[in-house]
């Protein structure tokens, strides 16, 4: 009986927190993927949920080609100390996040053949791998991957698209991105507007070298709402070539 009250039609995804525990799909091992974001200032034109907005909007083109892949709802706070000082950046410590995936892990762990993990948020990526690295032993039925949005070649495809460089962040790519996303809540940079050149050592507070909280070295904006629409797409397709590829043999 309870199978039949919960026989849902196959959706063209799978959202962890849109299924019924007695789903079917939930019944059997699964490859799932945890979204780690981060709320942190981006500068003077995109706002503190922008890592999360992009990665939101990265995923839903991802879901739309892995209905195999349970999605887990997105982790809004992610390690951020490097952002610590501007306004309304929060973080948690490296150790919390670390324990946060974790606990993740644990939940969903007799359920699991494969997580996945994903970040656009660059600061979460260290813990990631820590937490890959020491512990994959200890889950040795499940296989731990952390796969990123971007490479050589996205970066190549990018760089091409904005005729320059792309950018560490609240660049012009980031607010491209956003522009195509939520232009209700991002500005777009106009040829008045300063353009800092800053390369950066990731290992300080951005507050050190850059008052406006932007890291991009290109020489000027160029940020647009079709840049990030092409962007949108080099950058969703990387995911999903890779999320294929690893998944083949599970």
């Amino acid at each position: 009986m309870v199978d039949r009250v919960f026989e849902y039609a196959i959706l063209s995804y799978m959202k962890l927190d849109e299924l019924n525990t007695f789903d079917p799909s939930l019944q059997k091992k699964n490859v799932f993927l945890v979204s780690l974001g981060a709320t942190e200032q981006h500068g003077r034109f995109a706002p503190q949920g922008t890592d999360n907005y992009i990665q939101t909007a990265l995923l839903k083109e991802v879901q739309k080609t892995l209905p195999e892949v349970v999605f887990l709802p997105l982790i809004p706070v992610g390690s951020s100390w490097q952002q610590l000082g501007f306004k309304g950046s929060v973080s948690l410590k490296e150790e919390t996040l670390y324990e946060i995936i974790r606990d993740i892990v644990d939940s969903l762990s007799d359920q699991a053949s494969m997580f996945i993990f994903v970040s656009w948020h660059g600061g979460n990526k260290p813990v990631i791998d820590k937490f890959i690295n020491q512990e994959q032993k200890v889950y040795s039925e499940i296989k731990l991957l952390h796969l990123t949005f971007g490479d050589e070649n996205t970066d190549e495809a990018a760089e091409k698209i904005l005729s320059g460089p792309a950018g560490d962040h609240a660049d012009n790519t980031e607010v491209s991105l956003m522009l195509a996303t939520r232009p209700d809540i991002t500005k777009e940079p106009q040829s008045t507007d300063s353009k800092p050149t800053i390369s950066f050592d990731w290992n300080k507070r951005v507050i050190e070298v850059s008052p406006t909280g932007e890291i991009d070295t290109h020489p000027k904006w160029v940020a647009s709402s079709q840049i990030g629409e092409e962007l949108i797409k080099i950058y969703s397709q990387n995911l999903i070539n890779k999320i294929l590829l690893a998944t083949k043999t599970v």
